[in-house]
Order: structure tokens, then C-alpha cells, then sequence
């Protein structure tokens, strides 16, 4: 109803693309870092933070508390997950790459965050219009019918 289903069905695919992630860093933990694969899973996590943030900015402020409740849990387990990522390429000798790469995801980050603050601000202003506007729309009702009265009293003396 009204898309919601559709954002639960984003976060579920992101929360099991987290849970595939993780195995798959494990596995190159136990096998020895490859530079090629910490990379790869690094686009993966960025693809990951953003479908987290297209589920924010097309919904926000109107998920439900199960929905938000998801949404926080795929944040969290990405920022657990960012961590891991972190330190298996730090090991590695990658300190470099990991910086460039998650400089562009935090530059990311902040246009996202600028996006949802300013689409909240969007919709604030465009509810306070409405009810401005029912306001108005009320008043020269009102007034319209005094009026009338007025006219109606006038013409009947």
C-alpha cells in the first residue's frame, strides 16, 4: 500500500547483501587479503550505503516504525561491516586505495544527507502552505457569508 512494501523489500536485499558480505570477508580474512577482492567487496559496500540512502530520501519522513526499525539495523550492521572492511585492508597494505574510496563515499554521504534534510524541509513548508491556504480559503468563506448576510438584512429593510 502507497510503495511501503516496496522500501521493506529494498532494506531486506540490502540487510542479506550485508549478511553475504560479511562471509565473503571472512573468507578472504581466512584466505589472505587479495587487494582485487577487498576493493570489489569496498564497491559492494558503497552500493550497499546507497540503497540504504535512496530507501531514506524516497520515503522520508513517512516510514513506518517496523521500516525504520530496518533501516537501523541495515545501518548498523553496514558501519560494522565498513569497520571490518577497514581493517582487513589496512592490514593488507591498501591504506591508500580505502582512503580515495571511502573519501568519495563520505563525500556521498553528506550530498544524501543534505538531500533528506532538504526534502523534509520540503514537505514541512508544503503542509504549512496547505493549511495557510485552508486557513485563507476559510476566512473569505466566512467573510463571504457576512457578506451576504449583510446584503440579505440591507435588502429585506
Amino acid at each position: 500500500m502507497f510503495g511501503f512494501g516496496e522500501s521493506i523489500a529494498v532494506v531486506t536485499g540490502v540487510l542479506t547483501t550485508l549478511k553475504s558480505l560479511n562471509e565473503t570477508l571472512a573468507t578472504i580474512k581466512e584466505s589472505g587479503a587479495h587487494a582485487g577482492s577487498l576493493a570489489n567487496l569496498l564497491g559492494q559496500y558503497d552500493e550497499v550505503q546507497q540503497k540504504i540512502q535512496e530507501v531514506e530520501k524516497s520515503k522520508a519522513g513517512v516510514l513506518s516504525v517496523k521500516e525504520s526499525m530496518q533501516v537501523q539495523i541495515a545501518k548498523r550492521q553496514a558501519e560494522t561491516f565498513h569497520q571490518q572492511l577497514k581493517d582487513a585492508m589496512l592490514m593488507s597494505g591498501q591504506a591508500h586505495q580505502y582512503n580515495e574510496i571511502i573519501k568519495r563515499i563520505e563525500d556521498s554521504k553528506v550530498a544524501h544527507e543534505r538531500a533528506v534534510r532538504e526534502l523534509k524541509q520540503a514537505k514541512a513548508k508544503r503542509k504549512r502552505q496547505l493549511k495557510e491556504f485552508a486557513t485563507y480559503t476559510f476566512i473569505a468563506f466566512v467573510t463571504w457569508c457576512l457578506v451576504m448576510a449583510v446584503i440579505y438584512v440591507y435588502l429585506k429593510l
